[in-house]
């Protein structure tokens, strides 16, 4: 069942920045876990650049410990891409990710005399709840806060005399590593954050588009609001019914492919008719479509707009032979009130009730072959617009004889 077609999203194309992110990316992975995929490859190489701007520091300060651990570091970050590369197992390398960084946080810690001399050191730390939060939801928050905790403890332990004393940072070393440790964390965390919340929102947007291909826009924002019955009483619409003739004959002889391709052919040029005009398509069934005018947004001509489609959709079948022979509708519309609302609670349906969709439907199975035929209410509406015939006592199921009228699109101008 679906409404008006809204825009398909168009598909990703991705540059070189995003065929690297995606290493880790599997095809069944869904849109949120693609999503965090994508932020633990961005967080690894941000780390694996920051890791690597402390080596000119170690090598200007002579101090081997500094420089082996940016280089180890930078290293392991890459172990840990190359292992989300191979496996596509995004738990186990984040949690590799965290804890190297914590080994590393607090080896630098130490190596510079403790919490006094490294403190620097922690503010990378901080990234460690964040990262745990966005890549594993909020009930990771406190173990990672625990962790970060412990760490710290650690590096006030090491201020004592089993680690030796602080290095000293020559001047040239000790302002720009401050501006690494303060900035670099600083982007790293603002960077997982963008990220992920952009994809979110990009996920969203695409979750948004097949939603309104299914509900009417109307319907959707009413969703979002916080409705969550939607049933509406309307008084004066127009629904029609139209299917194709002899279909069923002509499906047991095809190949199924063919089949298909024929009704989305069809059904997709019947979309644009119905967008064109500001209708509404509730469903098809088989190779028989359902349209409405004056739901869910009122209209006073949805009786005239509605006949209008029905010459359409006529002419796009007439231009579509099959088998040798010109493709033929029979289509059926009634006027008058109905009941529309929204079923389902994992497949949204949003579906029209009442004696006018029943009217349609029994308007379409007893019409002409290659004609229209209306209920008299609708005709009253549009009498002096086309060359309407008369069918006297026409035998409707659960109605009885009805005059209804015909109309024949070759005879319209």
């Amino acid at each position: 069942m679906t409404s008006t077609a809204a825009p398909r999203p168009a598909p990703r194309r991705e540059g070189p920045l995003g065929r690297l992110l995606s290493v880790g990316e599997r095809p069944g992975d869904d849109a949120d876990l693609r999503t965090r995929k994508r932020a633990a490859v961005a967080t690894a190489l941000a780390l694996v650049i920051a890791s690597l701007s402390y080596t000119p520091v170690g090598i200007g300060l002579g101090d081997p410990v500094i420089t082996i651990v940016s280089v180890l570091q930078a290293g392991g970050q890459l172990l840990t891409l190359a292992f989300l590369w191979r496996t596509g197992r995004l738990g186990p390398a984040v949690i590799g990710l965290i804890a190297l960084g914590q080994l590393v946080i607090l080896s630098g810690v130490a190596s510079l005399g403790g919490l006094a001399g490294g403190s620097g050191n922690l503010v990378w730390g901080l990234l460690t709840p964040m990262a745990a939060v966005l890549f594993f939801g909020r009930r990771a928050a406190i173990p990672a806060l625990l962790g970060y905790a412990g760490v710290v403890a650690l590096g006030v332990l090491l201020d004592g005399p089993l680690v030796r004393s602080g290095s000293e940072l020559a001047t040239g070393f000790s302002v720009p590593l401050y501006v690494v440790n303060l900035l670099g964390p600083a982007a790293v965390g603002v960077g997982m954050v963008v990220l992920i919340d952009g994809e979110r929102v990009q996920a969203r947007g695409r979750a948004e588009a097949l939603l309104l291909n299914v509900l009417p826009r109307s319907i959707v924002e009413r969703l979002h609001g916080g409705e969550r019955v939607i049933a509406d009483q309307c008084p004066d619409v127009t629904v029609l019914f139209t299917d194709v003739v002899d279909f069923t004959p002509f499906a047991e002889a095809q190949p199924a492919e063919r089949v298909v391709a024929l009704l989305d052919d069809l059904f997709s040029a019947f979309d644009e008719l119905v967008e064109e005009r500001g209708l509404e398509k509730i469903k098809t069934i088989g190779d028989a479509y359902m349209a409405v005018a004056g739901v869910p947004v009122q209209r006073d001509d949805h009786a005239q707009v509605m006949i209008e489609l029905g010459l359409a959709m006529h002419a796009v079948a007439a231009r579509q032979p099959v088998g040798g022979r010109q493709l033929q509708l029979r289509t059926g519309i009634a006027t008058g009130p109905v009941v529309a609302g929204v079923i389902g609670r994992r497949k949204f349906s949003y579906d029209l009730w009442g004696d006018t969709v029943n009217t349609a439907s029994r308007m379409e199975s007893t019409g002409v072959p290659g004609c229209v035929q209306v209920t008299t209410e609708t005709w009253e509406r549009c009498r002096a617009a086309y060359p309407w015939q008369v069918r006297e006592r026409v035998e409707v199921k659960g109605k009885g004889p009805m005059q209804t009228y015909l109309l024949d699109p070759s005879l319209v101008a």
